[in-house]
C-alpha cells in the first residue's frame, strides 16, 4: 500500500490594499510525497488542516463574534479551499499547460505534479484525457505506479472591505492561522491584526501581519456577542472578508 509523507508546509504573505479590500495575500504551499507500492490500491492523502482563530469587533454596532476551528472542514468547496479537492485534475491541467477557471473567475492557488526526483511530470507521461474524472485518475495512476510529489498552494485573502459611498465603518479583527495537514506537526503559522475606521484617513488604519510572536487580544468587554457569520462569508469569491 502506498504512503504519503508531508515534506514541507511553507508560507509567504504580501499586503493587500486594492480598490475594495484591505488585508493580506496569504499563500501556503504544501509539498506531499507519495511512495508507491506494488500492493494495494491508491491511497488518498490526509485532509488539510486550515485552523483559524478569529475575533471580529464592530465598534459602531457594539458587537463582536469569534470563531475557532478548521476552515477546510467547514467549507471545503469554497474558492479558497477548493484547490485541495481539485489537486489531481489541476495538476493534470498544469502538466498540459491548460488554464483552469473557477466558478468565480480566475482560479486561486495551484497544484503541480513532480516525479520522485523533483522534476515536473510532463503531459506525455499522463496521456490525454477529455474529462475531469479521467484527468483525476491519470494523476492518481501515475502516483500509484511511480510515486511522486504533489505541490498544492492555497491562496487566501483575509481582508476587510473598505467603506464605500460615505458609509460609516469602524471594525477591527485579529486572525490567527495554523495551517498544515491532519496528523502532521509540520505547520505554517501567522497572525493578522487590522482595523478600518471610516472616520480616519486610510493611512491611519491598522495593519500588521506576522509569522512569529503572539497576536494581540481585542477588548470585548461591554460588547454584545453575535452569531459567527463565517459559514456564509466564506462563500464569497475572495474568501473570508467582511
Amino acid at each position: 500500500m502506498g504512503q504519503w509523507t508531508v515534506m514541507s508546509v511553507n508560507a509567504r504573505n504580501t499586503p493587500l490594499n486594492d480598490a475594495g479590500s484591505f488585508g493580506t495575500n496569504w499563500y501556503v504551499t504544501y509539498r506531499l510525497k507519495y511512495t508507491a507500492s506494488k500492493f494495494g490500491s491508491f491511497v488518498e492523502p490526509p485532509k488539510m488542516a486550515w485552523d483559524e482563530v478569529i475575533i471580529f469587533v464592530d465598534n459602531l454596532k457594539g458587537t463582536f463574534w469569534d470563531f475557532s476551528g478548521n476552515f477546510y472542514t467547514r467549507k471545503p468547496d469554497s474558492p479558497t479551499m477548493a484547490v485541495w479537492a481539485q489537486r489531481y485534475f489541476r495538476a493534470y491541467l498544469h502538466a498540459h499547460g491548460m488554464p483552469f477557471t473557477g466558478s468565480f473567475g480566475e482560479a486561486k492557488g495551484h497544484s503541480k505534479l513532480f516525479d520522485t526526483k523533483g522534476t515536473l511530470v510532463t503531459a506525455a507521461k499522463l496521456g490525454t484525457h477529455p474529462t475531469t474524472d479521467a484527468q483525476n485518475k491519470a494523476v492518481q495512476r501515475y502516483l500509484k505506479d511511480h510515486g511522486g510529489i504533489l505541490e498544492i498552494e492555497v491562496h487566501d485573502v483575509p481582508a476587510i472591505l473598505k467603506p464605500t459611498g460615505g458609509t460609516a465603518k469602524n471594525v477591527e479583527r485579529v486572525l490567527i492561522f495554523n495551517c498544515g495537514v491532519a496528523g502532521s506537526g509540520i505547520r505554517a503559522k501567522g497572525w493578522q491584526h487590522i482595523k478600518v475606521d471610516s472616520a480616519q484617513l486610510p493611512t491611519a488604519w491598522t495593519y500588521n501581519f506576522q509569522t512569529v510572536g503572539d497576536a494581540p487580544g481585542l477588548k470585548t468587554t461591554g460588547l454584545t456577542k453575535v452569531d459567527d457569520p463565517t459559514p456564509q462569508s466564506n462563500m464569497l469569491p475572495t474568501g473570508g472578508i467582511w
